[in-house]
């Protein structure tokens, strides 16, 4: 007895011992960022946040509505974040290369699927879109278009008294009208019709809940992004329609744009390569249906102009397209398709309240140009852009020019908004609201994957009317661009919080530009994720404030560079960024490689306050570090040589926390890192008024900054916070487990 009673208790001793919560990752030796933890004293587990419901004053995550499905996770675990990005980079180069496209025909849709479906709902994965025709052997087009008349309960043979009408006879004039068609155009042709049938269907059964009321409402608010940060209106017929509405369906009608649309270029573009025999210039069609208008174009310099396209395809020669293409024009065109494969095309929209070059609203609309130089030109909502809807612009070849005001070029509100520009050395301009942007409820991104890119989102509100009043007289702009996601902070004005999505711009290679003001470059807020992703080249990015990793009220801002020679430059006086974050903000800055220049003139280089998690991080490469000189009295530093603004793994500190009210002080870590690993390293002071340059006398090669300090520690109520800025020389140790490509394990 008794020793079964000795063994009974070494069983429950280790099986209390097993039952202890175990750190999530070992150490694993020369990994620098885990050092710096076993340096600080944490761990894993300390990394993000978990908020609860009893975090009285907190807004509670479980009662902001319309989160994307990451949020939490991420929020919770940031050291998977890098992986997480690296997947959707890695499918924009794989299944956009020319190997993949050479053997495939869904290229468009397995990108759709990582950078933008999945994102939105898990209830997909990224097999096919289920595309399925049955054609008639001797009339094809005929027949799918007749189809169209039946699926839709039209009328399609006109009749009274018991007889057949003398007119009109829309057979006939069908028959008629494609009758120029060569037959194996009209193949590849209807069978598209057919699938944009099936997204047509299921876009009406997307439509089943919606109030009919509330959608013409929605259809004209154009201002969305504009006034939903600080919840200056609220609309509650869009929230009405954003509950109502059956977004699956609509994504699914998405998907089979997507694919339908590829494999329609794929087609024809086989057949012009093959049958000689084929009258290109004479392949013209253009007939009304009861779901949109059918129109194929020939190899002449064409104009199109069209309310009410469902599909159109336009063989070659340098065209211009007026108004929507590619678009839902109207609650009555849901569904539209524009294919143009070949051309120095010009697309030109000039009505704000018109949806346009790839943009839906209700709906799924896609625009695809296969190749040639084109120059995109709209307003509001358009070039990759959708409320409550799908709408893509995919542009596989040229030096492009984009050009818009608000609203796109893949930017979204409770839909999916993408831009995909596979090759050529391509510009975009912007207002604000775009370039890679999640509105209210949105998965926004804008992919561009090879050549030398420039990205402009208007960074002065004298040229633009957009001030921010953190910028000083408001003369700087809010841009919401270039991996962005913003939120409606319902908390200030009538309760109505939205979260904000998530906003993504990836750039797998070439030197590129970067430039915006306030707001951008992998920036979240009020629980949005904002993502900038840059691969290979050497890079400028050149903003302004609250930019390139930063982020505030509970949201997520990262930026990662793989690879190049960058520039990394926050040029205002009042700027704050490289890895900062306010208010429960996860701010990741990665740069791999490279001989990098940093300059900041106010807080960042991984810098936190009120309970946030900064992380910076370079990985070789002689660095340079510039930032501001003078009296540091926010800090109580006497030293005339000591930066004026907070970097290098520092942060505030609340010296009353926990109060009365503020509970979740009690269960969070304000965690700020900084780490240069290897390289010789200059960091630099600098009068930004006179230009005169001195050495930094708190960081330097080899340097070890701890933030607070231990002396300051022992005086605080609560203890939870771990600042370091490390300098690591010689360094001898594998890649960063958290921030390597695991691939090719």
């Amino acid at each position: 007895m008794k020793k079964t009673i000795i063994i009974l208790i070494t069983i429950l001793i280790s099986f209390s011992a097993n039952s202890q919560k175990p750190n999530k990752k070992k150490k694993t030796q020369n990994d620098a960022f885990i050092e710096m933890m076993d340096i600080v004293g944490i761990t894993e587990d300390n990394l993000g946040f978990e908020p609860k419901g009893y975090w009285t004053r907190y807004p509670d995550p479980n009662d902001i509505p319309y989160k994307v499905l990451a949020f939490n996770d991420l929020f919770a675990e940031p050291q998977y974040i890098y992986d997480f990005v690296k997947v959707m980079a890695n499918s924009t180069d794989i299944f956009l290369s020319e190997k993949y496209l050479k053997s495939h025909s869904d290229g468009l849709l397995k990108v759709g699927y990582y950078c933008g479906i999945r994102n939105a709902t898990a209830q997909f994965r990224p097999y096919t879109a289920s595309l399925w025709a049955e054609l008639d052997i001797d009339e094809p087009l005929l027949s799918a278009i007749k189809e169209i008349y039946a699926k839709t309960n039209t009328v399609y043979r006109y009749n009274a008294m018991g007889v057949a009408s003398d007119y009109p006879l829309i057979e006939k004039d069908l028959r008629k009208a494609i009758e120029q068609i060569h037959p194996d155009v009209q193949k590849y042709v209807a069978r598209t019709v057919l699938n944009l049938l099936d997204a047509y269907h299921f876009r009406e059964i997307a439509m089943r809940n919606v109030d009919w009321e509330d959608a013409k409402d929605c259809w004209r608010i154009r201002r969305l992004g504009e006034t939903q940060f600080d919840g200056l209106e609220y609309y509650p017929q869009l929230e009405d329609a954003a509950q109502n509405i059956d977004m699956n369906s609509i994504y699914y009608a998405g998907m089979k744009l997507l694919q339908t649309s590829e494999r329609l270029a794929d087609s024809l573009l086989y057949l012009i390569k093959t049958n000689k025999n084929i009258n290109w210039k004479n392949q013209n069609l253009n007939v009304i249906t009861p779901i949109g208008r059918i129109v194929i174009s020939g190899t002449e310099d064409n104009k199109h102009q069209y309310s009410d396209a469902l599909l159109v395809v336009d063989i070659g020669g340098d065209d211009t397209y007026f108004g929507a293409v590619g678009s839902t024009p109207s609650l009555d065109i849901p569904v539209s398709l524009t294919v143009d494969l070949q051309g120095d095309d010009k697309y030109i929209n000039e009505d704000e309240f018109l949806p346009s070059q790839g943009a839906a609203i209700f709906g799924a609309a896609m625009l695809l140009d296969v190749s040639g130089n084109d120059e995109y030109k709209s307003k509001r909502l358009s070039q990759g852009a959708a409320m409550l809807g799908i709408g893509i612009l995919a542009d596989m070849e040229g030096d492009d020019t984009y050009d818009m005001w608000t609203s796109g070029q893949g930017g979204a509100y409770f839909g999916i908004g993408l831009a995909i520009d596979n090759k050529g050395d391509d510009k975009y301009t912007i207002w604000g609201d775009g370039q890679g942007y999640g509105g209210v409820g949105g998965i926004g991104t804008l992919i561009n994957r090879t050549g030398d890119d420039h990205y402009w989102a208007e960074p002065f509100s004298k040229n633009v009317f957009r001030p921010d009043y953190h910028s000083k007289d408001g003369k700087l702009n809010y841009s919401y661009a270039q991996g962005c996601g913003v939120g409606r902070r319902g908390d200030i004005t009538d309760g109505h919080s939205w979260a904000g999505g998530m906003g993504t711009i990836i750039d797998i290679d070439g030197d590129d530009i970067y430039e915006s003001a306030n707001w951008s470059l992998g920036c979240g807020y009020w629980y949005g994720i904002g993502f900038a992703y840059d691969g290979n080249g050497n890079d400028k990015y050149l903003s302004a404030s609250w930019t390139q990793s930063a982020g505030a009220h509970f949201c997520i801002g990262v930026l990662i560079d793989e690879a190049g020679n960058d520039e990394h430059i926050c040029w205002e006086e009042q700027s704050n960024g490289l890895a900062f974050g306010h208010d429960y903000t996860i701010a990741i800055f990665l740069n791999r490689g490279g001989d990098d220049l940093y300059k900041l003139k106010n807080d960042g280089l991984g810098y936190a306050i009120n309970n946030s998690q900064v992380f910076f991080i370079d990985t070789d490469g002689d660095d340079k570090y510039i930032t501001a000189t003078g009296k540091s009295a926010n800090l109580g530093r006497k030293e005339q040589n000591i930066s004026k603004s907070n970097n290098f793994g520092d942060m505030n500190i609340v010296h009353n926390s926990p109060n009365s009210v503020s509970i979740h002080y009690l269960r969070s870590d304000q965690i700020c890192f900084f780490a240069d690993i290897n390289g010789n390293d200059s960091y630099i002071k600098m009068d930004f008024e006179t230009g005169e340059e001195s050495d930094d006398i708190r960081m330097k090669n080899g340097s070890e900054l701890f933030s607070p300090p231990a002396e300051k520690i022992k005086l605080l109520k609560n203890k939870r916070y771990f600042g370091l800025g490390k300098d690591f020389t010689n360094w001898d140790g594998v890649e960063i487990e958290y921030f390597r490509d695991k691939k090719d394990d």
